[in-house]
């Protein structure tokens, strides 16, 4: 018993023999090694994850980008009429190849589409009725 250990906190340590104590301490030392080992191998396989997206979503983009300007410039030739007639403004089209651009805005829980303001301005109130 240490000295500096009182009489009854010694009595609720078991006594162990020194080759019993560094087993115990080297379980403790081999389950620590083993923790960190899993702690590095979850990191290096988040790692490699993410820079497996990081090249596919590249690859993805540059694969799929002349079709994407394509339909741009196809949109964007059309007259303001027939972009109104497919259900587009001018203005959509700079977010169009957005993922979440095809998802309805609603505006209630109902799940009713928001209701498109009046303008202000009676000459467009006429141009968004031709």
């Amino acid at each position: 018993m240490d000295a500096r250990t009182p009489r009854d906190e010694a009595d609720l340590f078991p006594t162990l023999t020194p080759s019993r104590r560094a087993m115990e301490i080297e379980e403790i030392r081999l389950a620590a090694i083993r923790a960190r080992d899993e702690a590095i191998g979850r990191a290096i396989a988040a790692a490699a994850r993410w820079l497996w997206n990081a090249v596919r979503g590249t690859v993805t983009f540059l694969a799929t980008y002349p079709r994407r300007r394509a339909l741009y410039d196809q949109l964007n030739a059309m007259s303001d009429r027939e972009l109104r007639d497919i259900g587009l403004t001018r203005g959509d089209l700079a977010r169009v190849f957005d993922p979440d651009f095809a998802t309805p805005q609603l505006g209630t829980a109902s799940g009713e589409r928001m209701a498109t303001p009046e303008p202000a301005n009676s000459n467009v109130a006429a141009a968004r009725a031709a």
